[in-house]
């Protein structure tokens, strides 16, 4: 009796966990991204990147108030808000591993860390507390092998510029010091593995495939987002984007597009208890 008295007191600071750490990681990056907006010192790297940054910056302060708004929808118990919360925390995570790593020593590096941690500690738990069971979400084959094309697409781009510099010489997209592209580690260890598996997850029909394959989706979605106000940014600033590859991102922008609006359509009522109160419930 007493435990279970214990495990109904821990049921409103859990329920809490998700705003409460969206409260703490909307100031975070939101003066990360005010620095790298105005400050002559937040970038010093080629002109080229420093433009995207600042457009991947924009784009994260834009992500805060939806992110907000996607954690209090999922602490009133909205399967699609918690998804959406998830995703988003997803873009997070990734934008932060390779600020953490890819850009040179500045006065945000500590908030860099801290979306960092932030982000990947509240991913792992909002996923792990979820009972996939009670979520009436139908796996898609056709969406398995678009996830599958598109992580295996960008894994062979990325490695078409590496497996040449194995016997010697040094890649095109190099960090300060000759260190490795951020942007290869974090996609080639993690990102694209994510995707790939995600999607041949979906193709068989595992049951937790299509809660994760909504959150991948999201997370592609935000991706090719981020491409775009990279792509205007330069424009902007008098450089010329790569337009294929922006024209490759409206596509995959389309498609994400579209399979969420009709996965959260689709989406009936999930069977109550299918977020746990918490992950060791």
């Amino acid at each position: 009796m007493s435990a279970l008295k214990g495990i109904r007191a821990s049921s409103p600071l859990r329920a809490r966990w998700t705003t409460g750490v969206t409260w703490l990681l909307a100031p975070v990056l939101t003066a990360a991204t005010l620095y790298g907006l105005f400050s002559d010192r937040a970038y010093r790297l080629e002109r080229t990147v420093h433009l995207e940054s600042m457009a991947q910056d924009v784009l994260t302060l834009l992500v805060v108030p939806v992110l907000v708004w996607a954690a209090r929808r999922s602490r009133a118990g909205s399967v699609r808000g918690h998804l959406l919360w998830l995703g988003l925390l997803g873009y997070i995570a990734y934008t932060y591993l390779i600020y953490a790593f890819g850009v040179p020593h500045n006065s945000a590096f500590l908030l860099y860390v801290a979306a960092l941690s932030l982000s990947i500690a509240a991913l792992v738990d909002g996923i792990a507390r979820i009972d996939v069971r009670r979520v009436p979400l139908a796996a898609h084959a056709g969406v398995g092998w678009f996830l599958m094309v598109v992580g295996l697409a960008f894994a062979g781009l990325w490695l078409s510029d590496l497996v040449p510099t194995v016997g010697g010489g040094l890649p095109d997209t190099l960090n300060v010091g000759e260190l490795p592209y951020p942007v290869y580690v974090a996609d080639l260890a993690i990102a694209l593995p994510a995707i790939v598996a995600t999607g041949v997850a979906l193709v068989r029909g595992h049951v937790a495939a299509p809660v994760l394959g909504a959150v991948v989706l999201v997370k592609v979605l935000t991706m090719g987002l981020a491409i775009w106000a990279m792509a205007i940014t330069l424009l902007l600033g008098g450089l010329q984007p790569d337009w294929p590859v922006a024209g490759l991102f409206a596509v995959m922008i389309a498609v994400c597009v579209t399979v969420l609006r009709r996965g959260a359509q689709e989406l009936a009522a999930p069977v109550p208890g299918w977020l746990r109160p918490s992950i060791w419930s």
